[in-house]
């Protein structure tokens, strides 16, 4: 299947690491000191690190690439980034439109009682 997917110019990349923070996926890493895609099924498409790179070094391409695995994501993500890792890749899939129901992130061990919205 073909599909939109992130392309990284290693030539380009400086290995700041802004794309990887921006990638609410966890879908990029820095391997000996440039950006690289962890597992392409991991990248939305949607280029919300493209953005975030000073040197260009990123761009979106239509190519041949295995579909993008919601799940599969979440999983990485919160063995990555835990409960404000899926926070973060929820609210980024409802605004490309790619989760029909937001469900609360379970509360994070030692989160504050306070911050959390009462349900009556």
């Amino acid at each position: 299947m073909k599909r939109n997917i992130i392309r990284i110019d290693e030539a380009k990349c400086n290995g700041c690491g802004q794309c990887i923070i921006a990638c609410a996926e966890a879908a990029l890493k820095l391997v000996d000191g440039k950006a690289k895609l962890v597992k392409e099924n991991f990248c939305d498409g949607f280029g919300d690190c493209i953005g975030e790179c000073p040197t260009g070094a990123l761009t979106i391409e239509k190519r041949a690439a295995g579909e993008f695995d919601f799940e599969g994501t979440k999983n990485h993500v919160r063995q990555e980034r835990g409960a404000v890792g899926l926070q973060q890749l929820e609210k980024a899939a409802r605004k490309h439109g790619g989760v029909s129901e937001a469900k609360p992130a379970a509360d994070a061990e030692g989160s504050c009682p306070g911050t959390r919205q009462a349900q009556w």
